[in-house]
């Protein structure tokens, strides 16, 4: 009996070990499989938006800061949300109805706010019926933000949440008169604002 409880305490032991790491790695898996799907469907919806003749010019101008914006970028992104099923559009002022600001990262600019945690409560979000959130950083900047798994943790930067940008074939203008395509932001190693905790593979996750 002795020898039983012993053996069955080792395997408790090595399982308690083990299985956060096998956790994690599922949810990976899980994440970047949402990834790839939620960058075919935004690619879709863009494609129609287009044939529809309803994306507009997003020629830049430099801010008072030398910034570069264009106000065209929000109302790219609002247009955009029509060719999605979705449960909910925050389009007014309400971003955090949509969106997990305060804890979650989104490249929020606030001096030193620990991992960028933050939204601008005023740009464009919503929720598709696949539960996927949807973020513009700025109505007048280009990256939009999607969390794969909506307000669920861990809502990270290159974990549940990914960058894309409006963009066009064979450039790597940010802005431009007549964007054709969604673009994934390039792969980050290093900690930085657009990836907290480094590792983040946002364009070599869709070319597994």
């Amino acid at each position: 009996m002795a020898e039983v409880l012993i053996t069955l305490g080792i395997i408790g032991i090595v399982a308690a070990m083990t299985l956060p790491s096998l956790i994690n790695r599922a949810n990976e898996k899980e994440w970047h499989s949402a990834y790839k799907k939620a960058y075919s469907g935004i690619s879709q919806a863009f494609l129609r938006m287009q044939n529809e003749g309803e994306v507009i010019d997003m020629t830049s101008y430099i801010d008072g800061m030398g910034v570069l914006r264009s106000d065209a970028v929000g109302e790219n992104f609002k247009t955009l949300s029509k060719y999605f099923k979705t449960v909910k559009t925050c389009f007014n002022d309400n971003a955090d109805e949509c969106w997990v600001c305060e804890k979650g990262q989104a490249g929020y600019w606030r001096g030193s706010a620990p991992l960028w945690l933050g939204c601008y409560k005023d740009s464009y979000a919503f929720v598709d019926a696949s539960g996927m959130a949807w973020h513009l950083y700025h109505n007048d900047e280009y990256p939009i933000l999607i969390d794969v798994n909506g307000a669920k943790n861990p809502n990270k930067l290159g974990k549940d949440r990914y960058v894309l940008r409006f963009g066009q074939n064979n450039s790597n203008s940010n802005y431009m008169q007549s964007p054709n395509i969604i673009i994934p932001m390039d792969d980050i190693i290093e900690k930085e604002r657009w990836c907290p905790d480094g590792h983040c593979y946002y364009k070599s996750l869709l070319l597994d």
